[in-house]
C-alpha cells in the first residue's frame, strides 16, 4: 500500500449527509504567472477532501519522490488523507472552453498535517 493519500476504493462517491465533511480543496491555474495555486495548501491528517477547480474540471495526478505517476484522482473523487507529510502532483486543467492545460509548471503540494508521527 503506497503511502499516497487514497482516493475510496469504489471511485467517485456521493457523500451520504451523515458522513464526515468533505473539504473542498481549490487548484486554480493563474495564466500570469504560469503556475497553480492551492488553497488551502495543509490539511489535517484524516480529512476527506475533494480537489475542485472553480474555472472547470480538474484531474490530479499525485507523484511518488522519484516523478512516477501513483495515483490519479478525477475532481468527482473524494480522496482520503490518511497519511501526513507533502504530496507532490501534476494537474490537466479542463477549462470551461474545453481547453486543456498541462505543463512543467502544472503542479502543485498539498501537506496532510502532522507531517510525522
Amino acid at each position: 500500500m503506497s503511502a499516497l493519500p487514497q482516493a475510496d476504493p469504489k471511485g467517485p462517491v456521493a457523500v451520504p449527509a451523515a458522513s464526515p465533511v468533505v473539504k473542498e480543496i481549490t487548484v486554480k491555474y493563474d495564466y500570469a504567472k504560469k503556475a497553480v495555486s492551492v488553497s488551502p495548501d495543509t490539511v489535517d491528517k484524516g480529512t476527506s477532501a475533494r480537489f475542485k477547480n472553480p474555472n472547470g474540471k480538474l484531474t490530479i495526478v499525485f507523484l511518488s519522490p522519484t516523478g512516477r505517476e501513483i495515483e490519479t484522482i478525477a475532481d468527482t473523487d473524494v480522496c482520503h488523507l490518511v497519511i501526513g507529510g507533502s504530496y507532490h502532483f501534476k494537474c490537466f486543467f479542463t477549462d470551461s472552453d474545453g481547453a486543456v492545460h498541462e505543463g512543467p509548471n502544472d503542479g502543485g503540494v498539498i501537506i496532510v498535517s502532522p507531517t510525522q508521527p
